[in-house]
């Protein structure tokens, strides 16, 4: 879009002195006498933009116009690199792209090391989810219909067709809120149970929505217990990750207890499974314990 090129054209300027014509020609790749155009229309919006002729000619602000560039520190401007990157690793669209290339436009070119980096886990289960969500992305941007299909958190089959309207990432997780047609009611869909999806041509009239904020549903965790794990060392930093630090109590070198809390369900039990030998219930209250260990012998039955 022009506008978008425009605010490119300037934030491009504030970190060169002078750029040709063919370079933003062939940057935005649009024509010579485009580029001209847009000179005209920013000197019109009283941006002090000059064209300079001959070898070393070519478009520059003046001089006193780039202090603006200054209310944003050099480190400000690495800050909200470091969390467009960030988010650019989960979720890739030409949207954050150009936004990026803005905000790049407006670095010094010395910059410090930084001194801060966000790396997402990569794996091909995250790399498919992130395709899926730059895809429903572009479809909620467009209003395109979506057909998928769908197994709830026990574990039904379902097909739908949806409107999507708002994605949000929470827990290392992508959610999709959208209103249902089968449901006539708005629900929200957890990317990772998604099957089978297809993008529409098909457009909708958009309804009134305001995104809301994802909470735990109490109907799906309604117990907390009380637990206490005696624990190696090596799986200190995953315990202490989810749980924090202030219920650890060393008891030898190598081991130690801790305190934490568990809905008594299966996602817990699969948790606990996932700590391996490193960990071993040592109090619980209510049935938890017998709960497990009930889970535990159905598990060990599929390997009989």
């Amino acid at each position: 879009m022009r506008i978008e090129r425009l605010i490119s054209m300037i934030m491009i300027l504030l970190k060169k002195e002078i750029v040709s014509t063919q370079e933003f020609a062939e940057r935005f790749g649009v024509s010579k006498r485009t580029i001209l155009r847009d000179v005209e229309t920013l000197s019109v919006a009283n941006i002090p933009i000059y064209t300079q002729r001959g070898r070393n000619g070519g478009i520059g602000l003046l001089p006193n116009y780039k202090v603006d560039k200054k209310l944003l520190t050099a480190q400000d401007i690495q800050h909200l690199l470091t969390a467009l990157s960030g988010v650019q690793q989960l979720i890739e669209s030409p949207e954050i792209q150009a936004t990026i290339a803005k905000i790049q436009a407006m670095q010094e070119d010395q910059t410090s090391p930084e001194s801060l980096s966000i790396q997402h886990t990569s794996w091909i289960g995250s790399t498919e989810l992130k395709m899926l969500a730059e895809q429903l992305s572009q479809a909620i941007k467009k209003r395109q219909l979506v057909t998928f299909d769908y197994f709830d958190r026990e574990g039904q089959l379902s097909q739908r067709t949806i409107e999507p309207y708002h994605l949000t990432y929470k827990g290392e997780r992508w959610y999709l809120q959208a209103f249902s047609l089968e449901r006539q009611d708005w629900r929200t869909f957890r990317l990772s149970r998604m099957m089978h999806y297809k993008i529409s041509r098909q457009t909708f009239v958009p309804r009134e929505f305001q995104p809301r904020s994802l909470t735990l549903d109490a109907s799906i965790y309604p117990v907390f217990v009380l637990l206490t794990l005696k624990a190696d060392q090596l799986i200190r930093d995953v315990l202490v990750e989810r749980f924090g630090g202030g219920t650890v109590t060393a008891t030898t070198q190598n081991e130690f207890l801790i305190d934490v809390k568990l809905p008594q369900n299966e996602a817990s039990f699969r948790f606990l499974l996932s700590l391996g030998k490193h960990a071993k219930i040592v109090q619980s209250e209510g049935s938890f314990l017998a709960e497990f260990k009930k889970y535990l012998q159905e598990v060990a039955e599929i390997y009989s």
